[in-house]
C-alpha cells in the first residue's frame, strides 16, 4: 500500500471522512483535493472578470463634474480602488458560500457572483458609470431582498414545488444545455480560446486569429453617444482580409483541450490542472505570441499587477451601501429572483445528475440545505456591494475529474481564501488556459441527452430549445423558460384538441423501449418461463416487464404460425 493509498484510508476513516462519507460515496481525499483544484482552477478567472464588470457600474464613486464627470481623472481613480476592492469582496464571499455548502449540504459545489446576473446588474440595472435608471445602491439592496426571498422560497419547500413543476424533459435536458452554455463560452475569445467570434452577418463565425488582425467590438454605445469615448469588450471580430486561426493563443489553447481530453481518456483525475497549467505556465512568458503579457498599457498593468504576488485590499469604498429607496429597483429586483432560482436549480440538478444521486422526482440528498445556502451567500455578498452568488457550473470539471462530497467545495473555499492574498497569480490566467476545460465539461455533460425521449414530439422539441437557447441568449434561466414554455405549449394544446374529439399523438416511449434491432434475446423453457434478457438497453423494471410480454405474445403468434422467425429472439431447444 502506498503512502497515498495510506493517506487516503487514514483520512476516510476519521472523522472528516465520516462526515462528508468520503466513502460511501466512493471517493478518496486524493480525489476530492484533484476535483477541488479542477473546479477552482476553471473558475479562478471570476477573480478577474467579476471586478472588471461591476466597476464598470462606477459603485460608490461619485463623479466631479468640474473634473470631467464619469471620465474624470478622480473618478477614474477611485474606479480602479473599487476594482481592487471588489477582488477581494468575491474572494470572500465565494470563500464563505464554498464552506457553507460543503459542510451544511455536502456537495461538491462551488459558488461565486454569477455571470450574466452581475453583467445584468451594470450594464442593465445601475448602466454604465451609474448612468442607468436605478442607484448603486438601490440596486444592492434590491440583491440582498432577492437573496431573503430565495430563503424563505427554499427554507418553506415552496422551492420544491416549484421544481416539481419543471417538465422531465426540461430536467433531463438542462445539464446538456449547461454544457452547451460552458463549452460555448470556451470557444470564445473573452473567457475561452477564441475559436468563435463576433460577425455583423451572421452573429457568430470562425476566429482564431492574432491580435494585429483583430477589430474589438464596442461595449457600451452609450459611452459612445456621451462624449465619444467607445469603451471596448474582450471580444472581437476578425479582419476582412483574414488572418482566422492564426492566433498563437488559440491553438495554444486547442492544445490544452487536447491534453486535458487525452488525460481524462486515460481515467487521470488530474487532467483538468494538466492542461490548465501547462497553458498558464507557457502564457507567463513576456515577448512571445502567446504571452498574456503584451508589451502595452494593458499588458504592463497585468504584468505590474502580476508582479506583486501578494495583494491586499481592504473594503471601505464597497461595505454595505444599502438604501431604504428603492426606486425603479422593482422589476430589478424581480429579475434578480427568477434568474438566480432558474439558474441556481438548473446548476444544482445539473452536478447531482451527473453525480448519480438525483431520484426521478428530482430530489437529492440535503437539497433545502443547498438552496438555503445559495440565498444566504447572496445576502452575504450583498454586504460587499455584489450581484447575486449562484451555485457554479463549473463544479462540472471537479465531478468530471472524481469529486463527489462536500469536501470539494470546503477545499475551494480553502483556495479562495488564499486567494484574497495572491489573487495577483490567480487573476493572471489566462481565458486560453480555462477554455479547453469548459469545452471538455460541456461535451460530457451533453450525455444526459441521452435519457430524452425523442419519438415524443413534446419531448424532444423541449429538450432541443432548452439545449439550445442556453448558450445563444448566455442565459440558463432563458433555456428553461424557453423549454418550459414550448412545452405547456404542446401539452396544453394536445390537451384542448382531446377534448374536441382530437386524437392525441402517439406516445412511442413504450414502443421505442420495445424496438430490439438486432440485439440477441434468449428465451429458456418456452411460453411463460423465465426470460433471460441479455440487452443493455433494457435497463428498468418497467422496461423489462414489457419487454416480456411482447416476447410472449411473439411466441404464442410463432405457435398459432409455425413461423420460426421471431425478430430479435432465438429459441433455446
Amino acid at each position: 500500500m502506498s503512502y497515498l493509498d495510506k493517506l487516503n484510508d487514514s483520512i476516510g476513516e476519521s472523522f472528516v471522512g465520516k462526515f462528508f462519507q468520503i466513502k460511501e460515496r466512493g471517493s478518496t481525499f486524493s480525489t476530492e483535493l484533484a476535483g477541488a483544484t479542477a473546479t477552482f482552477l476553471t473558475m479562478a478567472y471570476i477573480l478577474a472578470v467579476n471586478p472588471r464588470i461591476l466597476a464598470d457600474s462606477g459603485g460608490p464613486c461619485i463623479p466631479n463634474e468640474a473634473d470631467g464627470g464619469i471620465f474624470g481623472e478622480t473618478y477614474e481613480i477611485c474606479l480602479e480602488e473599487i476594482k481592487r476592492q471588489y477582488v477581494t469582496a468575491t474572494a470572500l464571499s465565494s470563500m464563505v458560500g464554498c464552506l457553507m455548502m460543503g459542510l451544511f449540504a455536502n456537495l461538491p459545489v462551488a459558488l461565486a457572483p454569477g455571470m450574466g446576473t452581475n453583467a445584468y446588474f451594470t450594464y442593465s440595472v445601475v448602466g454604465f458609470r451609474g448612468t442607468g435608471n436605478v442607484s448603486y445602491e438601490s440596486a444592492v439592496t434590491a440583491v440582498a431582498i432577492e437573496g431573503a426571498i430565495f430563503f424563505v422560497l427554499a427554507a418553506t419547500g415552496l422551492r420544491y414545488k416549484i421544481i416539481r413543476l419543471i417538465p422531465e424533459p426540461v430536467r433531463i435536458a438542462t445539464p446538456a444545455g449547461i454544457g452547451a452554455f460552458l463549452a460555448h463560452l470556451g470557444l470564445q475569445s473573452a473567457e475561452g480560446i477564441g475559436v468563435v467570434v463576433g460577425d455583423i452577418a451572421t452573429a457568430v463565425t470562425l476566429g482564431g486569429c492574432p491580435p494585429e488582425k483583430q477589430t474589438k467590438l464596442v461595449a457600451y454605445d452609450e459611452a459612445c453617444r456621451v462624449d465619444g469615448i467607445c469603451i471596448t469588450s474582450d471580444n472581437y471580430t476578425c479582419d476582412v482580409l483574414g488572418g482566422t486561426m492564426q492566433s498563437g493563443r488559440t491553438w495554444l489553447g486547442i492544445l490544452g483541450l487536447m491534453i486535458i481530453a487525452i488525460a481524462t481518456a486515460y481515467k487521470s483525475k488530474l487532467s483538468f490542472i494538466y492542461g490548465i497549467a501547462f497553458v498558464t505556465f507557457i502564457s507567463w512568458f513576456r515577448d512571445t505570441v502567446v504571452t498574456y503579457f503584451p508589451d502595452d498599457e494593458v499588458g504592463n498593468d497585468r504584468f505590474d499587477y502580476f508582479k506583486k504576488v501578494v495583494d491586499i485590499t481592504g473594503l471601505n469604498l464597497i461595505l454595505t451601501p444599502y438604501t431604504s429607496n428603492l426606486a425603479n429597483a422593482g422589476l430589478a429586483l424581480i429579475t434578480f429572483l427568477y434568474v438566480d432560482f432558474l439558474d441556481t436549480s438548473g446548476t444544482l440538478l445539473a452536478i447531482v445528475s451527473s453525480m448519480g444521486i438525483i431520484d426521478e422526482e428530482g430530489n437529492f440528498p440535503k437539497m433545502t440545505q443547498a438552496f438555503c445556502v445559495d440565498a444566504g451567500t447572496t445576502i452575504f455578498g450583498s454586504i460587499f456591494g455584489l450581484s447575486p452568488l449562484s451555485s457554479y457550473i463549473e463544479s462540472g470539471a471537479g465531478v468530471e475529474a472524481g469529486a463527489r462530497t462536500g469536501l470539494t467545495a470546503v477545499i475551494c473555499g480553502f483556495y479562495f481564501f488564499i486567494s484574497i492574498f495572491f489573487a495577483p497569480i490567480l487573476a493572471s490566467i489566462p481565458p486560453w488556459a480555462v477554455g479547453g476545460a469548459l469545452i471538455l465539461v460541456g461535451a460530457l455533460m451533453a450525455r444526459s441527452l441521452t435519457k430524452l425521449n425523442f419519438n415524443r414530439v413534446s419531448h424532444a422539441v423541449s429538450g432541443f430549445l432548452t439545449v439550445m437557447v442556453m448558450p445563444l441568449t448566455y442565459s440558463i434561466a432563458y433555456g428553461l423558460l424557453a423549454g418550459i414554455g414550448s412545452f405547456l405549449v404542446m401539452e396544453g394544446t394536445f390537451w384542448v384538441l382531446s377534448c374536441f374529439g382530437f386524437k392525441v399523438p402517439v406516445d412511442e416511449e413504450k414502443a421505442d423501449k420495445l424496438i430490439i434491432g438486432e440485439s440477441f434475446m434468449e428465451i429458456t423453457g418456452g411460453v411463460g418461463k423465465e426470460i433471460k434478457i441479455v440487452d443493455d438497453n433494457v435497463d428498468s423494471k418497467e422496461s423489462q416487464d414489457d419487454f416480456e410480454e411482447f416476447l410472449n405474445m411473439a411466441m404464442v403468434e410463432k405457435q398459432l404460425n409455425n413461423d420460426d422467425d421471431v425478430p430479435g429472439a432465438k429459441i433455446s431447444n
